[in-house]
């Protein structure tokens, strides 16, 4: 009885073993093979970069639009935790879409101003719209979203269209943009949450920027939609990070002396008074109050991961808006390279700047495109969605003759691992 006994114990001990191995396995393999590889690519992508030369007498910000704060019911955020990640990531401005805490919304609410030279304006992220009203405001959600829409617009505020993979009210004539890149809509198209997990668990540490990489796909259907939509209307397209710093188990002490668990969603999980697990596990508290942490997302990989870059006379409020507004901006996927200094450009027949990206121009007055990149890669114009002209290995571009009206934008590929990869979108120049 004795001899099956053990037998049974050790057939347990090798399933298990079985299975760990199974899960851990492939991030393992990251650790020591694969991660360092990757590093050593981009890091030979970077050193071509040159700073080209300005052609614009705009300044150029970079920030986050749609991101999320402890004002969120969803994340836990403060401005202890998201003030040293925008510094890291170099973020100017952060554009917050925090969900609503009541049918009436009264702006300003949350973070807002200017906090450590980064500036943070108010948002809302509801009845599937996100909105900045950018003045003080109550918004009633007890209303239809045409009349909001409208409402909020005419007070000078924004209205954008987030999680574009979803159904909207595209022809609604009011509303001003929408994203073309969302975090967390790339991760819904099917990765999996346990393969995530397990890999986080190994490579969190030291190589947690190639597993936010490994989530991207090119949102491609979206992309066609903005073309479309754009070959009638002007839409804004910009990026989300949509963070929230929310899948993760974390825990800390509370006054009482007792530890509160959380999990995603800063969902609580229990409050207990210290036992043996928490004795093995939870460390002195962090500069935020956290005792454990096993983080899938964090806000620095988030907003480090793709950026807004805006083309603005100043860092305020009102001017940041209405360049945003205007479509001078670009999208930049910032933990593959820093794309500052790109810009997408309308000549004349004397080689004169006449336009950018988001301006509308007048047939007769383009005589071709332009662009300057800071690294070198396939280069892309499209005209109405479809590719026009393609060029390879250089910093700059040149079209040629533009003969005909549409919506021209540019996108920036990198040549990495093996394979082009989107690095930089343009918003169109109109030529009408």
């Amino acid at each position: 009885m004795k001899k099956v006994f053990t037998r049974f114990i050790q057939f347990i001990l090798t399933v298990l073993l079985i299975t760990v191995l199974y899960f851990f396995i492939p991030g393992v393999w990251n650790y020591f093979v694969t991660y360092p590889k990757l590093d050593g690519q981009i890091e030979q992508i970077r050193e071509k970069r040159k700073h080209p030369a300005k052609k614009s007498n705009l300044n150029e910000y970079r920030g986050l639009i749609h991101t999320h704060s402890y004002w969120s019911h969803d994340s836990r955020g403060t401005l202890g935790e998201i003030i040293p990640a925008a510094k890291k990531a170099n973020i100017d401005f952060i554009f917050f879409t925090d969900h609503e805490r009541a049918v009436l919304d009264t702006f300003p609410r949350g973070y807002h101003g200017m906090h450590e030279n980064i500036l943070m304006v108010p948002g809302t992220e509801n009845h599937d719209l996100v909105v900045w009203p950018l003045t003080e405001m109550v918004v009633d959600w007890r209303k239809k979203n045409p009349v909001i829409i409208k409402e909020i617009i005419d007070a000078g505020g924004l209205v954008f269209f987030p999680h574009c993979e979803e159904k909207r009210p595209w022809l609604n004539p009011d509303y001003q943009g929408m994203e073309i890149y969302n975090i967390h809509t790339d991760i819904k198209d099917g990765e999996s949450y346990s393969d995530i997990l397990f890999n986080t668990i190994v490579n969190q540490n030291k190589y947690r920027h190639w597993i936010y990489r490994e989530l991207f796909d090119e949102q491609t259907a979206i992309l066609a939609r903005w073309d479309s939509l754009n070959t009638w209307r002007r839409i804004v397209g910009y990026s989300a990070v949509d963070a929230h710093e929310n899948q993760n188990i974390r825990a800390r002490f509370l006054p009482d002396g007792r530890v509160e668990w959380l999990g995603p969603n800063a969902n609580p999980i229990d409050t207990v008074e210290v036992g043996l697990l928490e004795k093995i596990l939870l460390s002195e508290p962090d500069e935020n109050g956290w005792a454990f942490k096993l983080y899938l997302d964090t806000f620095y990989h988030s907003y480090n991961f793709v950026n807004n870059h805006v083309l603005a006379d100043s860092l305020e409020k009102r001017n940041i808006a209405k360049h945003l507004l205007q479509g001078h901006i670009f999208i930049s996927f910032a933990s593959l390279a820093d794309a500052e200094g790109f810009l997408f450009y309308a000549e004349n027949e004397s080689g004169d700047l006449i336009g950018i990206m988001g301006d509308a121009l007048k047939l007769q007055d383009v005589k071709n495109f332009a662009a300057e990149s800071p690294l070198p890669g396939r280069f892309r114009l499209l005209r109405n969605g479809k590719i026009i002209d393609e060029k390879y290995d250089s910093y700059s571009y040149r079209s040629a003759n533009i003969l005909e009206k549409g919506v021209y934008r540019f996108e920036v590929a990198i040549n990495f691992d093996s394979k082009w990869v989107p690095w930089i979108y343009s918003n169109p120049i109109y030529v009408e």
